[in-house]
């Protein structure tokens, strides 16, 4: 009984006494398998760009009205690890907006003159699928003072879009909408820094962009393009707040309707690890 008691006695330090908090496990850390990452958050886009329809081009936010910030709702979610992964987006906007115009024109075949009252609206949805994969895995020196991880590479994707547009105006309304898919292809980084429990409220940071371009295909085709780029917080080992930046430009022609949205603004949500 009393070896026993002395054994107790010299192993609870042991016991007690976490393993120190090293570089190497970060190291470690930084290579988990497969994780979930889940990232719901508000959109504030301010829309841009212009739309054609048989006669001069009409601007969204000037000449159309539709120029206030609108939050929309916009998830995407990660599967994978930071080398390789597959990433999926969602989201919803809608604005609306009216004035007079500021001069002369044709839309959909009507002509238009300056002064008159008129009504908009435009409507997009767009979802999003890519895969990801990052060659170039960089790490800090492992006795470094505050470990930096950096993960470079490419991505391809495929973005599917239901747009809409209206313009009501003299006791005449237009409607023009349609279904687009485009093929995209991009480079994306992810660069991390843990912060080693000095910071006793924040685990990690983490800077995250890319940029994408691609073609638009059907009808007439197109081009598209994409910025993603945000800054995560890691209060937590599996929780994050997220403040970055999206831009979504599509270039569209569907016989004499030409449309050249770009959707742009702050990001703002929180990042869900599993």
């Amino acid at each position: 009984m009393q070896s026993l008691a002395l054994a107790l006695v010299l192993a609870l330090p042991g016991i007690a006494e976490e393993e120190p908090l090293t570089a190497e496990a970060i190291a470690r850390d930084a290579a988990a398998p497969l994780t979930f990452s889940i990232t719901p958050g508000a959109w504030l886009i301010r829309l841009r760009g212009s739309s054609s329809w048989g006669g001069g081009s009409l601007t969204y936010d000037d000449q159309l009205g539709m120029d206030d910030m609108d939050p929309a709702f916009r998830g995407e979610l990660r599967i994978g690890r930071d080398d390789w992964g597959i990433w999926m987006m969602g989201t919803s906007f809608s604005t609306t907006g009216s004035g007079s115009f500021g001069g002369n024109g044709i839309w959909d075949g009507q002509n238009y003159s300056a002064g008159q009252q008129f009504s908009s609206s435009f409507d997009m949805t767009n979802i999003a699928i890519e895969g990801q994969w990052n060659p170039l895995d960089l790490i800090g020196e492992p006795n470094a003072h505050i470990p930096l991880f950096l993960t470079f590479g490419g991505h391809v994707g495929g973005l599917y879009t239901d747009m809409k547009q209206t313009l009501d105006f003299g006791g005449y309304r237009s409607e023009a909408k349609g279904e687009y898919a485009s093929l995209y292809g991009g480079v994306q980084a992810l660069l991390r820094m843990d912060t080693m429990d000095r910071v006793p409220w924040l685990r990690r940071m983490e800077f995250r962009a890319s940029g994408s371009a691609g073609a638009t295909l059907g009808d007439d085709g197109g081009t598209m393009w994409q910025v993603r780029a945000d800054l995560r917080f890691f209060l937590t080992e599996h929780f994050a707040l997220l403040f970055g930046y999206r831009l979504l430009e599509l270039n569209l022609s569907d016989d004499q309707y030409e449309a050249n949205p770009s959707l742009q603004g702050l990001y703002v949500g929180a990042t869900f690890d599993f």
